[in-house]
């Protein structure tokens, strides 16, 4: 093998580690342990924390012990850490707590104390993600329309992004690098009313090709998670079958992935990656040329 041919073999890998760098270092957070604010909401992961200020929203610790000592708004949902309550410390909401220890709550919590293990505590973790939660529900709503009206289309970028992943995955990085360059090429246009038009058709665009592109990765997610391995067991099957099956379930395995704050964002961010790739790759399931084939008319 020649040494050029082995450099060229390794441009294809050495692209795609450098995309995955760049998007960890954009979309994760700036440590793996710390606290972080969101608008009046406060995460902390990985170190211990102490309530010494009046949080206005609610407060998620994971991996550390907290220490209650002035008022929470909101709730408290504490997971892997002992919760102490001290001096003015008290929660207006709920206190859910898993693998925890509680100290001092009595009178200081105005909600109820739930362990997460509880149907109580999953369901009040769940409200604490209310807005993520709502949004889910819109997605299933429209995979399950989408799925209804084109599962061949949808079934096949299923295959397509499952047998080649790493293509789908670079095509979508360009796709989306090439829609911020486009985005902002378009602005500035809108002085002289010919952007609007285009900066409108570019955001309808985007967005249909996000849209498919996620309901072909619900797609193959619940594919390769829950879909039968041979014919017999197709046919055993009643309800565990079927395009539509599949993309719930994906939706559903995806959407509890969401809901884990920092780590959800990214892995949804990275699939909405490869599904804007294999939408572009498949032109929406059809596997039809972009463009049109030259044909030597000459022959």
């Amino acid at each position: 093998m020649s040494r050029g041919l082995h450099y060229r073999r390794l441009v294809l890998p050495l692209m795609i580690v450098s995309a995955v760098a760049v998007l960890v270092m954009v979309l994760s957070p700036t440590s793996a342990t710390g606290a972080q604010r969101r608008g009046g909401d406060l995460y902390v992961f990985g170190r211990d924390t102490v309530i010494s200020q009046p949080v206005r929203g609610s407060v998620q610790v994971y991996k550390g012990n907290a220490v209650v000592a002035n008022v929470i708004a909101g709730d408290l949902l504490v997971i892997a850490g002992s919760v102490t309550f001290t001096g003015a410390g008290r929660v207006d909401g709920n206190l859910v707590y898993g693998g925890s220890r509680v100290t001092g709550a009595d009178d200081r919590v105005r909600g109820h104390v739930y362990p997460l293990a509880s149907l109580e505590g999953a369901a009040a973790s769940l409200a604490s993600n209310a807005v993520v939660a709502s949004l889910l529900v819109v997605w299933l709503l429209v995979a399950v329309v989408v799925t209804l009206m084109s599962g061949r289309e949808i079934r096949a970028s299923s295959v397509e992004v499952r047998t080649s992943a790493l293509h789908c995955f670079v095509l979508g990085l360009v796709a989306f690098t090439s829609f911020v360059l486009t985005a902002i090429a378009f602005s500035y246009l809108v002085p002289y009313v010919v952007g609007i038009p285009l900066l409108a058709a570019l955001a309808v665009f985007g967005i249909l090709t996000k849209v498919y592109g996620m309901i072909a990765m619900f797609h193959a997610i619940g594919t390769l998670v829950a879909a039968s391995r041979t014919r017999s067991q197709l046919a055993n099957r009643k309800w565990l079958r079927g395009d539509l099956a599949m993309v719930v379930i994906g939706l559903l395995i995806l959407g509890a992935i969401r809901l884990i704050p920092v780590i959800g964002t990214l892995v949804w961010a990275l699939a909405s990656v490869f599904g804007v790739g294999v939408a572009l790759a498949t032109k929406f399931g059809r596997r039809e040329p972009w463009f049109l084939e030259f044909r030597n008319v000459m022959a």
